[in-house]
């Protein structure tokens, strides 16, 4: 009879710290102020302009837009016009538990190459509904979603991009095989699957693999997503043409998980790895090189 408690005891032992572990890896948090999906930088410069980037986007005139995703969730997003617009869209999305905050530094230079920008709340942040978020394996579909609804608005003759960093980066990766009509993607340190990046994450925090490969089996219980779901398997059928940036120091979201999904892209493709910067810095540290890249990436691409 003893031995029954304990096991019972064990278990419920277990089955608690494998939810607390699942939450906090999945559940949706209400933070009192949207952040960053990157480490802070100590670099006074990169502070100011970052700074400088959400005064940029805070003083610009904005229309709210709301849609329907596939499993009924309200999603919202964010509509900047340029003086071209619609000639040129490009659809962004930010990265794990982040907000607009992400893209602060590329706005303004976005809107100088005359681009409308649409800035997605992914599901389970900011003002789109959702409880959970999937890393990407559900998100992929509210991607196809955006750009449905970005046909329909601008017609045929939008060139449409697509931005993601960090978790945003594998969204638009995951839904490279899938989406149509679109001119380009921009991948910016995106992972290569939940799975793997929750076990990277996992290490640097010294949790136990005992502890983390559960919260996959309540992934597809719950959450009703396969969390080993890879961007290189998109990336292998896509013939969207991608660009890939990562940071070599990032230390977070390691830059071989890039130059993996690089090797899997069956598109046309350019990757540019920089020097010294860290997860999310790369358009900082490297800010001319990443223009050029980018530059050359969008010239080929809308021909």
């Amino acid at each position: 009879m003893i031995a029954l408690y304990i096991s019972i005891f064990l278990l419920v032992v277990l089955a608690v710290i494998y939810t607390y572990y699942f939450r906090l890896a999945f559940a949706r948090k209400k933070p009192k102020s949207a952040g960053f999906s990157f480490s802070g930088s100590n670099d006074p410069e990169h502070k100011r302009r970052i700074a400088e980037g959400i005064e940029w986007f805070n003083s610009k005139e904005k229309e709210d837009i709301y849609i329907k995703s596939y499993d009924d969730l309200k999603l919202h997003s964010v509509y900047i016009k340029s003086d071209l617009s619609p000639g040129k869209l490009i659809i962004m999305f930010h990265g794990y538990r982040s907000s607009f905050k992400d893209f602060a530094c590329a706005f303004e230079y976005y809107h100088s190459l005359g681009f409308g920008m649409m800035v997605v709340d992914q599901r389970s942040h900011g003002l789109s509904e959702g409880k959970l978020i999937s890393y990407g394996v559900k998100e992929r579909y509210d991607v196809v979603s955006w750009v449905e609804y970005a046909k329909e608005r601008f017609g045929n003759d939008v060139d449409i991009y697509l931005d993601g960093i960090s978790m945003g980066a594998s969204t638009v990766m995951m839904a490279s095989d899938i989406v149509k009509d679109v001119k380009g993607i921009i991948a910016d340190c995106g992972y290569t699957s939940p799975k793997e990046i929750i076990i990277e994450v996992a290490k640097s925090m010294h949790v136990p693999k005992l502890f983390v490969h559960p919260v996959g089996i309540l992934a597809r219980i719950f959450g009703g997503f396969d969390y080993s779901y890879s961007t290189k398997t998109s990336l292998a059928k896509t013939n969207i043409p991608v660009i890939f940036v990562h940071g070599l120091a990032d230390d977070f979201v390691p830059s071989y998980m890039t130059e993996q999904n690089y090797a899997a892209c069956s598109s046309n493709k350019t990757i540019v790895l920089v020097e010294n910067a860290t997860h999310g810095y790369s358009f900082l540290v490297d800010e001319k090189g990443v223009k050029r890249a980018l530059e050359c990436f969008i010239a080929e691409t809308s021909k």
